[in-house]
């Protein structure tokens, strides 16, 4: 009887292990699947397991809950990549097409429209040509009938447009009477559900009106993204405005200076030769100083410091990144000849510096990264260290490209500190449940898995951080308690003179106003955006150099998933030239009333300007002498065009090279340039001779294009070559110049127009 109890008793026993082993079996399986599926990128799969135990419930709602916010992650980084792109794009079509309105507006409409997969849209600018009447004019539109919108005129106020101009507020409509747009295509017409209208603002002012019309709704992030894009539509309006109106200005002066030329007919006869010269003069200097400012523009426009020194360790060169990080530590404000070691008081850390750039001067290209301490703070830089050149081969200079790697090394220690946790937390686990670490080995090397996953979403994280960090804009958040929440790149570099190199995260935003009412202006400011207010405010500040710096700063509340503000952010505009140009277009005008006046007034006073044209003259040409000695140099710097740039000496060998031109040859097999004769490139007597031809136009002084055709692999390309000659200190022609661009396009295009 005894027996028969334990029989019946182990065998209810083994039967319950036998079913606690089934059902942990299933929820590995069904945990495995739900993360691979995860990894192929499914982000919509199901669990397939469900438990009634409170571990599988647990596991369950981790495993579901992981994937939610995959799946929120994913659609909000689509959106900010998709935000960020967009404002990428229509930047270069900002810069690119800055010179005429009408093109100008026609691409941002066209490129807008299709970027936002909208059907129909149009461009309204403020006509203000006439003070007594301003009304908003069609500039461009898109998917309109053409004859019926290319003469509208709105008045202010008039419609929709023109109430969003008089309230300087975007309207969004999901409900449009019938009889308001229609959108007509090839298979037939309807009336737009959605329509869209933007205010162009710059400093609280309209400059115009973008209407966009669409059969789907328009998302927030989209109608965000139009209203930030308004703003930089509306400088740039502004700009080729002041433009146009100085280009009049000075056509007025020029006409009336022609008038009163006429009319002095007998002292211009005497200034004929002087003026010619002098005017031929200034078109040099202006090229020159055109190229010089253009070549500092290209070493300017990386946020990554770059500098060049001698042998003696001085300071030759350097870009703006570079200043305003050593003017934090220094004070100083010009660096050209500053001792570079200086920056190393530490003698073990100068002799480092010292064999690192022995290494350069020695000939080697090499790229280290180093961990610096500064006031606890740690950071870490990657230095690309090159030599430079001189005339006859030898190294004269060493140019240093160095990039802050700090989040990047930051992010990486984070994720192997997280890593370790996670790795430690599982262990103390398997010891306390031996028996089921067994059995869920496989789930252990899953979770290994998305934790790698986990790693590359932090990874993208960062790299959108770094996005936000490529515009000059300063951005930045506070909380309610007015402590600084994230902030870009440029922030902090505007503030570490103030600062110091330290984090500004937490860091209290009033405490960057000196006097109480400073603070108490700042506050005001805020607690209207704490309040749901989107605004905009402009100031001026002193520059502390005799100049003022006007900033415009756009203010904007923070939703949570609640719908509650809990955060500010800003974003601050440097406007400085903008205001500059307005004061140097009114500068004209006075100018010119003044210049009209005194000719007209006094003609001995054009005779006594012949010794000061003079005397000018002679300080022009030392300008123009030290502009060339700053190019010439300055060109060693220049790898930022993809067109392919190269010099070549009388010998036809090369002296000078860009990456485009070293990449295309490196193409073809070649990749020791240096002193490479360009003539090997053709083995051919006819063509060689045609290209000794073509470079002895150069040599005796000729700048010219040509157009070669290239055919290689049954396919034909087209390249538009530029030859200038290069002249040393005595003017004399001691090398050539290329600059070669690919225009198979363009001459695709070309024969298409024809046929």
């Amino acid at each position: 009887m005894n027996i028969s109890v334990f029989s019946k008793t182990s065998n209810s026993k083994t039967k319950e292990l036998e079913e606690r082993v089934t059902a942990l079996e299933a929820q590995i399986i069904a945990a495995s699947e739900f993360v691979k599926e995860i990894e192929k990128g499914n982000l919509t799969a199901e669990y397939k397991y469900n438990g009634e135990s409170e571990t599988d419930n647990a596991l369950s709602t981790s495993l579901i809950s992981l994937r939610n916010q995959l799946k929120n992650y994913a659609v909000e980084e689509k959106e900010r990549n998709w935000v960020t792109e967009g404002l990428a794009r229509f930047i270069d079509i900002l810069r690119s097409k800055n010179n005429d309105m009408n093109e100008l507006t026609d691409d941002i409409i066209r490129n807008l429209i299709k970027y936002l997969e909208a059907n129909q849209g149009a461009l309204y600018i403020i006509n203000d040509h006439n003070p007594q009447d301003i009304f908003l004019e069609i500039k461009a539109c898109y998917a309109f009938e053409r004859k019926k919108y290319i003469d509208q005129r709105i008045e202010i106020g008039e419609g929709l447009a023109g109430q969003a101009v008089m309230e300087k507020e975007t309207i969004y409509m999901t409900e449009i009477p019938g009889h308001y747009l229609r959108i007509t295509s090839g298979l037939g017409e309807g009336s737009a559900r959605n329509l869209l209208i933007v205010p162009l603002k710059l400093d609280d002012q309209v400059l115009g009106v973008l209407e966009i019309a669409s059969f789907s709704l328009f998302k927030k992030y989209q109608i965000e993204f139009v209203e930030r894009l308004g703003e930089s539509i509306a400088s740039t309006v502004k700009a080729v405005k002041i433009n146009q109106r100085t280009n009049k200005l000075l056509q007025d002066t020029q006409a009336q200076t022609q008038q009163l030329r006429e009319q002095e007919e007998e002292v211009r006869q005497n200034m004929e030769e002087l003026s010619a010269t002098q005017e031929e003069m200034k078109r040099v200097l202006t090229q020159a100083q055109e190229k010089e400012s253009y070549l500092n523009e290209l070493i300017n426009v990386p946020k990554d410091s770059i500098f060049t020194i001698d042998k003696d360790y001085k300071i030759i060169s350097y870009n703006r990144a570079f200043s305003a990080g050593i003017e934090a530590m220094t004070g100083k404000m010009d660096f050209k000849g500053f001792d570079f070691l200086s920056l190393f008081p530490d003698q073990n850390e100068k002799q480092k510096q010292k064999a690192m750039y022995a290494r350069a001067f020695a000939g080697e290209n090499f790229e280290d990264t180093n961990e610096y301490d500064t006031n606890g703070v740690k950071s870490y830089f990657t230095t690309n260290l090159a030599p430079i050149y001189g005339k006859e081969g030898e190294v004269t200079a060493v140019a240093c490209f160095g990039k802050d790697v700090t989040a990047l090394m930051s992010a990486q220690k984070q994720t192997e500190k997280l890593l370790n946790e996670s790795r430690q937390k599982s262990e103390e686990l398997m010891a306390q449940e031996e028996e089921l670490r067994q059995n869920m080995e496989e789930l252990s090397t899953t979770q290994e898995e998305m934790e790698r996953i986990l790693s590359e979403v932090k990874e993208k994280e960062s790299y959108l951080t770094e996005l936000i960090n490529v515009p000059k804009d300063t951005i930045f958040t506070v909380d309610r308690d007015y402590k600084i929440l994230s902030y870009n790149k440029s922030f902090s570099m505007a503030l570490e003179a103030f600062t110091g190199n330290i984090d500004l995260k937490g860091f209290p935003f009033l405490d960057l106003f000196q006097t109480e009412a400073d603070k108490q202006k700042q506050i005001a400011l805020y607690e209207r955006a704490f309040k749901g207010e989107n605004f905009e405010i402009t100031n001026e500040y002193d520059d502390n150099n005799g100049g003022m710096i006007y900033i415009t700063t756009n203010l904007a509340p923070l939703h949570d998933k609640n719908n509650k503000i809990f955060a500010v952010a800003s974003f601050g505009k440097d406007i400085t030239k903008l205001i500059a140009a307005q004061k140097q277009s009114e500068k004209l005008l006075e100018e010119s009333q003044l210049k009209s006046e005194e000719l007209l007034s006094q003609e001995e006073e054009l005779r006594q300007n012949m010794e000061e044209l003079s005397a000018t003259q002679e300080e022009m040409q030392r300008i123009l002498e030290d502009v060339q000695q700053k190019e010439r140099y300055l060109k060693e710097l220049i790898n930022v065009p993809k067109d392919s740039i190269f010099t070549v000496g009388k010998d036809y060998c090369l002296i000078d090279w860009n990456k485009a031109f070293a990449a295309g040859l490196e193409a073809v097999g070649i990749k020791d340039l240096a002193g490479f004769n360009l003539m090997n490139l053709f083995p051919d007597e006819s063509v060689k001779q045609k290209q000794i031809d073509i470079y002895a136009r150069a040599f005796k002084g000729e700048n010219f294009e040509i157009v070669t055709e290239y055919s290689q692999d049954n396919n034909i390309s087209f390249y538009a070559s530029n030859y200038a000659p290069l002249r040393n200190d005595k003017g004399e022609i001691n090398a050539v110049a290329c600059f070669s661009k690919d225009v198979t396009e363009l001459m695709a295009a070309k024969k298409n127009n024809k046929k």
